[in-house]
């Protein structure tokens, strides 16, 4: 099994984790603000450990802009989970729509 899939495999796992916690918050179930943060903090420590390897002298705008994102969300976490703010869904929703624009203007700047 190649070291790319599996990361691509934690990736996933990340992504599953964030929907059933983030379910789990939205029914008001006990422990999805646990789930949800392992689950940014999966995801995004692969996606900083798969930018970094790739190498900072070879980042374009789009690697700068997923860097963010990710930093955005482990701060999400850190309000979640180390100082239980209610605000912490502010830099997820920020993040998660940066990174939504950041996928599109990458594809519309391959085409």
């Amino acid at each position: 099994m190649s070291s790319f899939s599996i990361y691509k495999l934690i990736y996933f796992i990340g992504l599953a984790l964030i929907l059933i916690g983030g379910y789990r918050i939205y029914n008001q179930l006990s422990h999805g603000d646990t789930i949800i943060s392992v689950g940014l903090l999966t995801y995004a420590i692969v996606q900083l450990y798969l930018l970094i390897k790739q190498g900072i002298g070879n980042w374009s705008i789009f690697e700068y802009t997923k860097t963010t994102v990710n930093v955005l969300f482990i701060f999400s976490v850190i309000l979640l989970m180390g100082f239980e703010s209610k605000a912490w869904f502010y830099p997820l929703v920020l993040g998660m729509l940066l990174d939504f624009f950041a996928n599109i203007f990458r594809r519309v700047n391959r085409s």
